[in-house]
């Protein structure tokens, strides 16, 4: 049993709700990248706008990130939670009638302001639920919904692509159908949600509170980010961020433009691509539990976990020149596996900082993160149309077709992003071994439900 009661099969019964919200959220989100090529083209764009719709995504996701945050540690997470997940399936529908460019990006920064509650109102959830040793799996749970998310999404859109709607519905065939009916399906997330926790308590114990309510929360906070461990934590959420978002946003167009793979031939390969990072995810967790198993300590099976993935993120270096074909195609599976693995470490060392202030911990980490990813986002796509504009003006001197040129320097355009993708997380697996360090050992939760 856990402090508050709940049984442990109710525990990963509510982890596979989280699996699922987390999928919804992934699929309203990774339905922009699968389709962005036709939206592109219909409201008259190019890579430079659409890397800032990516920003704008990202910087409206860091200020929902800090307010849910300060909110879930005051509010009732059972009700809180099903409210996020409304508001960011309208968004997401909303999408699906946008008019123009500028709707668009209205509707995007709502989906991201909404979005960022996922993870504050999940980690808050596990945290509650399972013991330190079990939180790793229960977020490697969570964390595999993403995965699952952006494995169904590119299926959907491969089949609304190719869709016809009767009469007065025509115009919304296509893309547009796609948000639509993913939006939809956060809808029933909230029924499930509501049956499954009717009689589970998710508030924190009186005991999980006794070291931390003789302070304030201005005072908790001010010692939480006084702590090095806080900007370790910090440097890990945006290097892993950095490598996931950068390929969720960018891989499909680099796949078409680079490398000339057709629509659907993208469509399908993303879904293995996240299936395996689905599986990376799952793996992280099951190999935590095998190396505390075998009587590693906690913190190090975590750190061990995530240093061996993240020097496989460093493929991306080879990628970037290697040609088109199945070689190809497993480095970027591999990349994608082993992206994902580095999130539930990440996740349960931040749980480590706090009990009864984990959702500013993760609002404030999440807030932080998405400003980068906001930069991160607007440069990549700034500098991805810039490379190609020079290119292709370099490739018209010298004597090239416009059409030759455009797909020539499309192949240039980005190697640079693919190689730098990489290389964050191992510059945090640095950070990690010299800076964190296990502090108040003797005052963590009993290994209990």
């Amino acid at each position: 049993m856990s402090n508050n009661g709940t049984s442990a099969n109710k525990a990963w019964i509510v982890c596979g709700l989280l699996l699922l919200a987390t999928m919804i959220n992934y699929m309203d989100r990774l339905t922009l990248n699968q389709t962005i090529s036709r939206i592109m083209v219909d409201f008259d764009f190019q890579k430079d706008f659409y890397g800032k719709i990516e920003g704008v995504f990202g910087l409206a996701f860091a200020v929902g990130a800090i307010t849910t945050g300060l909110i879930v540690d005051k509010v009732s997470v059972k009700f809180l939670y099903p409210l996020m997940v409304f508001f960011w399936s309208l968004a997401g529908f909303m999408t699906g009638l946008a008019r123009d460019k500028e709707e668009l990006l209205y509707c995007r920064a709502a989906l991201g302001f909404f979005e960022a509650a996922n993870w504050p109102c999940a980690l808050v959830t596990t945290q509650r639920l399972l013991a330190p040793s079990k939180r790793t799996m229960g977020n490697s749970i969570l964390q595999s919904g993403a995965a699952m998310g952006a494995v169904i999404t590119p299926i959907i859109v491969e089949l609304c692509l190719h869709s016809q709607l009767p009469g007065t519905l025509a115009h919304l065939a296509g893309w547009r159908i796609t948000f639509l009916i993913v939006g939809l399906i956060g809808l029933l997330w909230i029924v499930l949600w509501s049956i499954v926790t009717k009689d589970i308590s998710l508030n924190a114990s009186d005991e999980s509170f006794a070291s931390e309510n003789s302070k304030s929360s201005f005072q908790a906070m001010c010692e939480i980010l006084s702590d090095r461990r806080f900007w370790v934590l910090q440097l890990m959420v945006l290097a892993i961020n950095s490598t996931w978002h950068f390929l969720r946003a960018w891989l499909p167009l680099y796949l078409r433009e680079a490398h000339g793979y057709s629509e659907s031939e993208v469509n399908w390969f993303s879904s293995g691509y996240y299936l395996a990072s689905d599986a990376g995810a799952l793996t992280a967790g099951f190999l935590t539990l095998f190396l505390v198993s075998k009587g590693a300590s906690v913190i190090n099976s975590r750190k061990w976990v995530y240093g061996f993935f993240s020097f496989f993120t460093l493929l991306s270096i080879p990628a970037a020149f290697m040609p088109s074909g199945p070689l190809f195609l497993v480095v970027l599976i591999m990349i994608g596996f082993s992206t994902l693995a580095l999130f539930p470490s990440y996740y349960s060392f931040s749980q480590d900082l706090t009990v009864k202030h984990q959702g500013k911990i993760t609002g404030a980490l999440g807030s932080l993160n998405w400003v980068g990813m906001f930069v991160m986002q607007i440069s990549a796509g700034y500098l991805i149309q810039r490379t190609e504009n020079n290119y292709f003006a370099s490739f018209i001197n010298e004597g090239f077709g416009i059409d030759e040129a455009r797909k020539l320097a499309q192949g240039q355009a980005y190697t640079w992003g693919i190689i730098i993708a990489g290389i964050p997380p191992i510059l945090a697996l640095i950070a990690l071994h010299l800076f964190w360090y296990e502090k108040n050992k003797s005052h963590q939760t009993p290994d209990t439900y």
